[in-house]
């Protein structure tokens, strides 16, 4: 019998309970704790195994208010910040041309378990792709062939009231979403 989703597993706990954090408390975050979430980037699958990004973590409070300001999609001030980043060297090494979608399929399983992780370490997190891409270039001091692809904002969740935006859904089901065999197929 297979097990069930719904019984509380931890991982299934871990992707219902997560939510993206936007307020953050000023307190700063350990290094060691950091590293554990870039090492979650690291396992993460990568198209061919080919391992092509980056992750510049960011922790300095001066230089994560200079990124704040060039970034709208960033609410709130974290404690930290970790970029992750396409090395265009390594990916020519590699064989990957720009307009493949693998890479940003990588940038999203790296995401996705960082974000996991963040959540299992108690921190709160919150992926940011609005921002100055240029900018953050010149503040990190990338090379040229370094891209900055999405930012990860994490800190210490300050304590909000949840309100849903106007017309947001608040349960979808999976039945929803899902079609079996077919695209009329569905439930």
């Amino acid at each position: 019998m297979a097990p069930d989703p719904n019984t509380g597993t931890t991982i299934f706990d871990a992707i219902r309970k997560r939510r993206v954090t936007r307020s953050f408390t000023a307190q700063p975050i350990e290094r060691a704790l950091l590293q554990q979430v870039v090492e979650a980037a690291r396992w993460a699958p990568s198209a061919g195994n080919r391992r092509i990004h980056i992750f510049v973590v960011v922790d300095d409070t001066a230089l994560i208010r200079k990124v704040r300001l060039m970034s709208p999609g960033m609410l709130g001030v974290p404690a930290a910040l970790i970029v992750i980043c396409t090395d265009w060297r390594r990916a020519e090494l590699a064989g990957v041309k720009r307009e493949e979608l693998n890479t940003w399929i990588d940038v999203g399983t790296a995401t996705q378990n960082m974000l996991l992780t963040a959540h299992e370490l108690g921190l709160g997190a919150g992926p940011v792709t609005s921002f100055s891409r240029s900018g953050l270039q010149v503040l990190l001091h990338l090379p040229d062939y370094v891209t900055p692809e999405l930012m990860i904002c994490l800190g210490y969740a300050a304590p909000t009231i949840r309100v849903m935006r106007a017309g947001a859904s608040t349960l979808v089901k999976v039945a929803e979403l899902t079609f079996w065999n077919r695209y009329d197929q569905q439930g």
